[in-house]
């Protein structure tokens, strides 16, 4: 027997989605335009920044950016999980410090483990952008954004480490050899949540770790340079100054 909200061709509660998908592709193009982007040239930073701001409506807004790359009305990008579990409170920086050390100076890790380690609490960086990045764009700083991060000499030291160790990967990741993350499908990238299983088997939480990186780095430096820098929406890492219990007072002139 059917009850009264699924009489007729949409039920109530499938009406209710259908709009909420149709609303959540609107503000998606209108954040686009904002940036002065057509949906043609969405790129991994706009998907990035609209899902960290949009924690709630990730699920109607997928539906629309996975029909658009289906079409190719968009490139290829990589969509964060639709369902997220919230971890806990930030790492303290103490805990984070002692991780980055582990990684830089343990040779028993996995290389690959380590050099995701060092890009999420260094450059806080999520999983999904990470595989992204090729070796191109990985020199004496990363092409995360406007100007490009540095790569100090115990990063980058790793980072070559890593790249040199590709060679020896299987068939069919080396196929397309220029991601820095190569995944076990010719020509594409890793799987972010496989990044992420191989950075919690060395015990670091990517979430925690890059929350914490991204609230020490807005009190040490104005948050507009450090967006620019890290690829990050304005806004983002201005939310991020409020909620670290930071001010503009603090920064000096310049």
């Amino acid at each position: 027997m059917r009850t009264k909200a699924e009489k007729g061709p949409l039920g109530r509660s499938q009406t209710n989605h259908t709009k909420q998908e149709a609303t959540q592709a609107g503000a998606f193009l209108a954040s686009l335009a904002r940036r002065g982007r057509a949906i043609g040239q969405c790129r991994q930073a706009d998907i990035d920044a609209w899902h960290t701001e949009h924690l709630a409506t990730r699920p109607p807004a997928q539906s629309f950016l996975r029909w658009c790359m289906k079409t190719g009305r968009t490139p290829r990008l990589t969509l964060p999980p639709a369902a997220i579990t919230q971890e806990s409170e930030p790492l303290h920086q103490h805990r984070r410090h002692a991780m980055l050390r582990q990684v830089l100076n343990d040779n028993s890790l996995a290389l690959r483990a380590r050099v995701a380690t060092a890009l999420v609490l260094l450059y806080t960086q999520p999983v999904s952008r990470n595989v992204r990045l090729t070796i191109d764009e990985v020199t004496v700083t990363v092409q995360l954004g406007d100007p490009p991060p540095p790569l100090p000499e115990p990063v980058a030291d790793l980072l070559r480490a890593h790249m040199q160790s590709r060679q020896y990967l299987p068939c069919a990741s080396s196929r397309n050899p220029r991601w820095l993350f190569p995944g076990r499908q010719p020509g594409q990238p890793m799987n972010p949540v496989s990044l992420q299983v191989h950075l919690r088997k060395i015990g670091v939480p990517p979430q925690r770790g890059r929350t914490s990186a991204i609230r020490q780095l807005v009190l040490q430096a104005t948050a507009p340079v450090i967006a620019k820098a890290l690829g990050y929406h304005d806004k983002t890492a201005a939310r991020l100054v409020t909620e670290a219990g930071g001010t503009w007072s603090r920064y000096g002139p310049g």
